[in-house]
């Protein structure tokens, strides 16, 4: 298994204990951990510019890619909270 397969299988494990726990519907939690990842990609950004933490030689271009992709799946996450009401039942 891949590396991202396995975070994924991570991630869903933990979404759906934690929503069990606090009786959560799941897409509530999958929102959560979206914007928990987005954000987090967001505010430290900087590190991730020429002299930066991550950054200190300027070699690396700054990742665009990872940080548009976190915010569509968030942003898709959310338009399926907003306009498929039946998914908000799940896992309540």
């Amino acid at each position: 298994m891949t590396k991202l397969a396995v975070l994924v299988v991570i991630a869903v494990a933990v979404a759906a204990v934690l929503s069990t726990l606090w009786s959560v519907p799941y897409i509530y939690t999958a929102v959560a951990f979206a914007a928990w990842a987005f954000f987090g990609h967001l505010i430290t950004a900087d590190d991730d510019l020429p002299g930066g933490w991550s950054n200190p030689g300027g070699t690396r271009p700054f990742p665009w890619v990872a940080l548009a992709a976190k915010g569509a799946v968030l942003c898709a996450l959310c338009a399926v909270a907003l306009f498929v009401p039946a998914v908000r039942h799940y896992g309540a």
